[in-house]
Order: structure tokens, then sequence, then C-alpha cells
């Protein structure tokens, strides 16, 4: 990369940062505001959708007026030869997700009420419709710009894949009690670490992909289906988290299972696609 791209490409970072930071923040504030009294509980206002619009918006700002481009967004979906990446795409959400559910089950830590599988299945098909238009907003800024842009100034490819993971992160702590119903505040200390952990090891998986690729498809797609099932299982009451031990075996990113299995199949698909490349 030539030294005035770098310093573009440095900026432009600084600035999507900044501002998809201060507009969640921003969001956090204004979401109150905007919800109607006596609304049903989950009830959205406009702080939420200024919240999920902010990212994509400041991506298409720097990429139409900062000088980024588009030759690094990866809209196409590159299947050649990039069958094993897409099928971990697909795959790795419901084996991650199914072995956390099992572990937990068996150390005690949810119960599984199997009456309501035939609610959850009926559900989980909205819930994918849903988690595909939202993740649009999400994985075309993260793996559609702020991946590749971070990958492109060539540092340590850990610390790269934890800057995206942080600001990631960062970006859902305005609406962590709107989407992660169980939380307190006294839990708050512990559970902001294992956030931001946990999108560290999910944007290794994500970011590897995505280096793998050159697509970000994958990682919507990926998204998409994690998002479904697991937001899914706990909505339709197919599993039941025991009190105090949520954090452990949660479907979400903060949960310290998932946490370790993002990261051991991140290191695998690392060490794969290293390996490819050096078969090139």
């Amino acid at each position: 990369m030539h030294t005035q791209d770098k310093k573009r490409t440095k900026r432009n970072l600084i600035i999507f940062t900044v501002l998809v930071l201060g507009l969640a923040t921003l969001a956090g504030v204004v979401e109150p505001l905007t919800v109607p009294p006596g609304a049903e509980p989950g009830t959205s206002g406009l702080g939420q959708l200024l919240w999920i619009i902010a990212p994509l918006g400041v991506m298409l700002l720097l990429r139409i007026f900062g000088g980024d481009g588009w030759d690094d967004f990866g809209l196409r979906p590159n299947f050649k030869s990039n069958g094993f990446w897409w099928l971990v795409s697909v795959l790795i959400f419901p084996a991650v997700i199914t072995i956390s559910v099992l572990i937990g089950a068996l150390l005690g830590g949810l119960e599984l009420d199997v009456n309501m599988f035939s609610a959850f299945v009926a559900a989980l098909l909205t819930g994918l419709i849903s988690a595909m238009i939202k993740n649009v907003f999400e994985e075309f800024a993260w793996r559609g710009y702020l991946a590749p842009k971070v990958y492109s100034l060539n540092m340590n490819i850990w610390l790269s894949h934890a800057i995206v993971g942080m600001v990631w992160g960062a970006w859902h702590l305005p609406f962590v009690f709107a989407f992660w119903p169980y939380l307190t505040p006294s839990m708050l200390w512990y559970f902001v670490p294992l956030l931001l952990v946990g999108t560290f090891s999910q944007s290794v998986v994500y970011g590897e992909i995505r280096l793998a690729t050159g697509s970000v498809l994958p990682a919507w797609v990926m998204h998409t289906i994690g998002n479904a099932i697991g937001n899914t299982l706990l909505l339709s009451n197919f599993i039941q988290l025991s009190p105090g031990r949520e954090l452990w075996f949660s479907p979400g990113a903060e949960s310290v299972i998932s946490i370790i299995l993002m990261f051991a199949v991140g290191y695998w698909l690392h060490q794969r696609r290293k390996n490819t490349e050096q078969l090139r």
C-alpha cells in the first residue's frame, strides 16, 4: 500500500470508529426518549433505528466521499475454490450453539423444554428473514468495510482481529439491556469484558473467512444463521438459562463456552488459510 493510501486508510478508520461509536452512544440516549409511555416490553424507538443504520451509513459516506472506493467491498460470492469456507460459514453457528446448549444441559446450566421445539422451528423462519435484513446493516459495515481496511494495514493478524472485534463489541454496549434481558446492573462488570472478548473470538472466525474468500457474503450468511438460531432459542423458551449461569452457557457471543469454541475454530481456520496460501 502506498504511503498516501495508508494515511487515508488510517484517517478513515479513525473517522469510522469515532462516528459509529458516537452515534451508537447517542442512540442509547435517544432510545428511552422515543419509546411511547406504557409500550410493551421490547418496543423499539428511534434510537435503535439510529444504532442499526449508523455503521452502514458511515461506511457509505467514507466509500463515496472519503476516497475509499469499492475495490475491497467484496460483494461477489467467489464460490470457486471456496466451498470449504462457505460450508464453515453455514455450519459454524449451528455447531457451536448445539455444543454450548448440550454442555449447558449436561452441567445443569440450562434446561431444554422439548415441548417448545415446534414453536422454535416455527419461529426460526421468521428469525432468519429478520436477521437477513438486519445483518445487511451490520456485516456490510463490519466485514465489508472495517475488517478489510484494518487488514490492509498489514499489522499482526491477531491484533487486527482484536481491533475489529473491540470496535464491533463496543458498538453493542448502548443496547446490552435490550438484547440480553437476563442482565442486571451488577453483572455489567464482568459481562462487558466477556462481550468484548466474545466479539474478538467471533471476529477471528469472520475475519479468516473474509481473508480466505475475499467476500463479505459468507459473513452475512454466517451472522444471519447465528442470530436466527440464538435469538429464537431464547425467545421461543426452548431453553431456559439457570440464574447465575447465563454467561457460561448462553448461545450469545458473551458466553464462556462460545468464546472458547470460537477461538479454537478461529485458530484452526487461521492455520488452514496460512497453509493454503503457502501451497499456492
